[in-house]
């Protein structure tokens, strides 16, 4: 890959990459024990499993901006309470302690899951789907459905590849 973060526009040069980062985020914990999947973790205190329910919740929000919905819904949580955070961090770790507790097994499943639903969602849409432009706060940031699809599933799987495989390298105390 040339490019660290791809950023197609296509819907299926899009729909490539997002499958691209998601096989090479699955590859990075394919075959690590349970044990591992929920023991070792970062400074933050995340393990594996944290990482991958994250990155559920997160697909999530994308969906539900997709579909014209605040971001909140996609989080499940009150609209009000969403605006009240100060920063990413803060939500994160909301979203940490609601998922912390949860069974590996859970976790995994709803990782796929959504993963799942982002595909299919993404299968259906057409090139000009992908340009159409968003509104609201979210739009700051991402001014077009393609630039969200491509930050907040393909490029936010890869991101988090390094810290899983690091985990994965730990060894289990």
């Amino acid at each position: 890959m040339s490019e660290p973060f791809p950023n197609p526009e296509r819907q299926e040069e899009v729909l490539a990459n997002i499958r691209e980062a998601r096989a090479e985020l699955e590859a990075s914990f394919a075959g690590v024990s349970e044990e591992k999947l929920t023991g070792p973790v970062t400074d933050g205190g995340w393990t594996i499993k944290d990482h991958l329910s994250h990155i559920a919740e997160w697909q999530r929000r994308a969906l539900a901006v997709i579909d014209g919905k605040h971001p909140a819904e996609g989080f499940q949580i009150d609209q009000e309470q969403f605006e009240q955070f100060a920063d990413v961090h803060e939500l994160n770790e909301v979203l940490f302690q609601r998922n912390r507790d949860r069974l590996l097994s859970d976790v995994i499943e709803d990782f796929r899951a959504t993963h799942e639903l982002v595909e299919s969602r993404v299968e259906q849409m057409t090139d000009a789907d992908l340009q159409a432009e968003l509104s609201g706060k979210i739009a700051l940031r991402f001014p077009r459905v393609v630039d969200l699809l491509n930050f907040n599933i393909a490029r936010h799987d890869r991101s988090h590849i390094e810290d899983i495989e690091a985990l994965a390298r730990q060894p289990v105390s």
